[in-house]
């Protein structure tokens, strides 16, 4: 593939909708803002934005230009400022390939390169066919052999190498009881009614005197409280449908399987995506309970993958949306089984409860005197202290680490409680820190970073014991630790000397 090659003609198109999606709030928040000032004028200028953008993705379209040459696949691209991308296959870490809506409708895909090094290194093509795509993945994947011209021998056993690559050697699929249960479960409300209620805040235009008359004549005898209080629930249940269907469109047909190199995860309802994850890009396995799954038994199941970056909500790759506790043992020996829990030997110390209960309501000392002084039923704010005061029982009891000869397992939580497997080889640092205060306790913070994405994923435990805090250390640098709970001594990891 030595010759430059353009993309079919609708990416001019896709252009135009990612333009949209990306700024979708933007633009409604703009359309009802705008309509109401410029007696529907808004519509128009509107239209034209809209216009010029498809202009602008036409001519995007004209000069975006790729090919493979030699060891880079290199690509051309800007209307008005010329820019050349050159990826080269050395650092090329994933090839994703995408069917949105669009691209299903003309039987096309979407290409997403990955290499080590961050977003700025990763290239989109968004609409070729898929034999094209699969042409480039090949194209990519091949490696210089240092001749100019490959042996007959060599590319017998390049072929064989990709035909064992692509062999299917374990499969799991998310069922529909799963995923129904999986959006019902889902904590992303949360986040979508913040979204909602700063929407709300910028429609001060319709939200009038006039508009709140308007409410009470329509539900008489209702309270100014009563109003809220609706509209609250409103935004609750508006945010969970919102979440329900999200979590539906995204893991719809939700089917992860296992290669000899790699895990290969296909999901989506509206837009196909199709994730490679390289097994020697795998830094750390992370399992997160939410408040709502927890006391269900359930859990989501992350991967963090260095060498590329992970836009979409963070720099962790899903690798199962819905798996019961109970099944976690079982399902990393199948799909990932050097990840092997290790026994959760070292706890905080008795003397660290209290410290666990109290921080986490050192806020309140000034929220609640705030809040009472500034709102007629401010003083029911102290009614969180009990529970922020069960949440801090909730972490001393939920941490706890432990470690073998190759693998730390840690386990923390903020409000959802989380387990982490990290390899011994994969830690990019530990960091141990005290504050005066947990100084003259003798603890330390625990702090393990592996590297995620384009940066760093840390998993942190609180007020551990100084001295198992620095057998970490040992750990990581010897390969043993000999870890003391408060009673016991345990010495894991320790070489077998012949």
């Amino acid at each position: 593939m030595s010759e430059f090659k353009r993309q079919h003609p609708i990416a001019a198109v896709s252009r135009v909708l990612s333009l949209i999606r990306e700024n979708l709030i933007t633009i409604i928040i703009l359309l009802f803002i705008g309509t109401s000032r410029t007696q529907g004028y808004f519509i128009y200028f509107l239209l034209g934005g809209l216009a010029i953008a498809l202009i602008g993705g036409v001519f995007g379209w004209w000069v975006f230009k790729y090919r493979v040459y030699e060891e880079e696949l290199q690509i051309k691209k800007g209307i008005f400022v010329k820019n050349q991308l050159y990826l080269s296959k050395d650092r090329i870490q994933v090839i994703d390939i995408t069917e949105g809506i669009l691209q299903r409708m003309f039987g096309l895909v979407k290409v997403e390169v990955k290499t080590a090094g961050g977003g700025t290194e990763t290239a989109t093509i968004s609409a070729i066919t898929r034999e094209e795509a699969e042409a480039l993945r090949t194209e990519l994947r091949k490696r210089k052999n240092g001749k100019e011209q490959e042996l007959q021998e060599e590319s017998e056993a390049v072929a064989q190498n990709q035909e064992e690559e692509v062999e299917v050697l374990d499969s799991w699929k998310l069922s529909t009881r799963d995923l129904v249960f999986a959006a019902f479960t889902s904590s992303n409300f949360g986040v979508i009614a913040s979204i909602l209620g700063a929407v709300s805040g910028q429609l001060d235009e319709f939200i009038n005197e006039e508009t709140v008359r308007y409410v009470y004549d329509m539900a008489p005898g209702y309270s100014n409280v009563t109003v809220i209080v609706g509209l609250v629930v409103a935004i609750i249940v508006i945010s969970w449908l919102l979440s329900f269907l999200g979590v539906i469109f995204k893991y719809s047909d939700f089917r992860l399987q296992k290669t000899k190199k790699e895990l290969i995860i296909t999901s989506g309802l509206l837009e196909r995506k199709h994730i490679t994850v390289p097994f020697n890009r795998i830094q750390a396995v992370r399992y997160v309970e939410g408040v709502i799954r927890q006391p269900l038994g359930y859990g989501m199941l992350y991967v963090e993958s260095a060498g590329f970056n992970q836009s979409d909500k963070g720099r962790s790759i899903v690798l199962v949306p819905y798996l019961a506790a109970s099944r976690i043992t079982e399902f990393l020996g199948d799909f990932l089984d050097d990840y092997s829990m290790p026994e959760l030997n070292v706890t905080p110390p008795k003397r660290a409860k209290w410290r666990y209960i109290r921080r986490i309501n050192y806020a309140m000392l000034v929220i609640v005197p705030l809040l009472w002084w500034l709102l007629d039923y401010g003083w029911l704010s102290i009614l969180a202290v009990p529970i922020l005061s069960w949440l801090g029982w909730l972490r001393y009891r939920d941490a706890a680490y432990g470690v073998s000869e190759e693998l730390i397992h840690l386990r923390y939580r903020t409000i959802s409680r989380t387990t982490a497997v990290v390899k011994r080889r994969r830690v990019q640092n530990v960091e141990l820190s005290e504050n005066p205060f947990q100084k003259n306790k003798q603890l330390n913070t625990l702090k393990v970073t592996v590297a995620s994405g384009a940066g760093g994923m840390g998993f942190e435990i609180e007020d551990l014991d100084s001295g198992q805090a620095h057998q970490v250390l040992q750990w990581l640098m010897e390969g043993k630790a000999t870890l003391t709970s408060a009673d016991t001594e345990i010495e894991e990891g320790v070489p077998q000397q012949d």
